[in-house]
């Protein structure tokens, strides 16, 4: 196995994966238990700094919004506030797919019983995304939740279909009883999200595994912050000085995602900092709210990861771009008390079992019995050629 890694990382250095390249030599010859609970220590309280209260109400009223109870709310909270570890890799969709499964046990084998294993799912995503999550994935079929006009739709804030309702209608009982009522018209994500954690809560048998849309936390977050005339993100789109600074540093980035139409199919449309103009702060809250405008990659980890110090593990795109990130914040000269650069970027979740097993497969009967004693390279060397795609 050895060799195997070595020339594996080698070849991830030639194509410029050096940081990937880096996080698979220093931890493949770790068992998976140990490496994950490696992942799951946070940094020393005195280390951190106190999260803004705009994230922690954005956190709760995520949790509202996809029933969860009250007095474990506050738990959840209380957990990430002192944690500050949060998985970040999964997309948002109906089930997952075998190497989120296989991510979602490796992060949540380290979390401690009392604690919580939480989950930011991504919806910035279309329906035609590569993980499918407008569908219930299985290794032979899958069954289709959305019509064809809305295949390139944006997840994020999507509602319910009639199609959607009928196809869970006819799923067996012993399937069926793990999705919540479809209720037309309501919902997607906070559907799709409460399936998840149904699912996989029982495949990886853990109660304490919680999923969120990481996309709606953001919006709320910036809902609070924008108003408030000396606030970074404020100053990032309202500062003339302060926004023509983030955007040479990221003349490129994707900053928004909106949904669009021609009265018959939808799709996404991908707004960099230069297409973007709000006459005021309101303006732009006022988007965030009604108009389903939904933050990119780089405000969500800004706010996160550089703003509020959480340790957000990922898979094996994100120990590349976070870095990379991280380099071109922290040089922002409005970003400098920050000390952006001290944020841990490369906590790699990745992996696939050799078997390739959905969530769903498993829930219908096919065995799940994973070695937490394995070595993190054994889950690497079976997707050796997708990190080196």
């Amino acid at each position: 196995m050895k060799e195997k890694i070595s020339d594996l990382a080698n070849k991830l250095k030639r194509a410029s994966k050096k940081n990937l390249a880096f996080c698979i030599e220093e931890n493949w010859q770790k068992k998976v238990g140990e490496y994950s609970k490696e992942l799951n220590s946070s940094r020393p309280k005195e280390h951190l700094g106190l999260i803004e209260k705009e994230l922690r109400s954005a956190f709760q009223k995520e949790l509202e919004r996809v029933e969860t109870p009250e007095p474990l709310r506050e738990k959840i909270l209380k957990s990430l506030e002192e944690r500050r570890v949060l998985q970040t890799a999964p997309h948002l969709g109906a089930t997952e797919s075998p190497r989120m499964l296989c991510i979602n046990w490796l992060g949540s084998l380290g979390v401690p019983d009392n604690e919580f294993y939480v989950v930011g799912m991504y919806s910035g995503i279309p329906f035609s995304n590569n993980s499918r999550p407008g569908r219930i994935n299985k290794k032979t079929d899958s069954v289709n939740l959305f019509p064809s006009n809305l295949q390139d739709a944006l997840v994020y804030r999507s509602v319910i279909p009639e199609k959607l309702a009928e196809a869970v209608h006819q799923l067996p009982h012993h399937l069926k009883k793990f999705f919540p009522r479809a209720k037309i018209g309501h919902s997607y994500t906070a559907w799709a999200l409460q399936a998840c954690q149904n699912i996989e809560g029982k495949v990886l048998e853990k109660d304490n595994l919680i999923c969120l849309d990481i996309n709606e936390v953001i919006t709320g977050y910036l809902s609070r912050v924008l108003e408030k005339t000396g606030h970074v993100l404020n100053k990032i789109f309202f500062d003339q000085a302060t926004r023509a600074e983030f955007t040479k540093a990221f003349p490129d980035e994707i900053i928004f995602y909106s949904p669009a139409s021609d009265g018959k199919t939808e799709w996404v449309e991908n707004l960099k900092m230069k297409e973007i103009s709000f006459s005021s702060p309101p303006a732009l809250i006022k988007e965030l709210k009604d108009n389903r405008l939904c933050p990119g990659l780089l405000l969500g980890f800004l706010v996160l990861a550089f703003l509020n110090e959480f340790k957000c593990l990922g898979s094996f795109r994100q120990v590349e771009y976070l870095p990379d990130y991280q380099k071109k914040l922290a040089h922002l000269k409005f970003l400098k008390d920050f000390e952006i650069e001290k944020i841990p970027t490369a906590n790699l979740t990745t992996g696939e079992f050799s078997n390739k097993l959905f969530p769903v497969d498993i829930i219908l009967g096919d065995e799940f019995s994973p070695d937490p004693n394995m070595l993190f390279g054994e889950l690497i060397l079976p997707m050796k050629d997708k990190l080196l795609e």
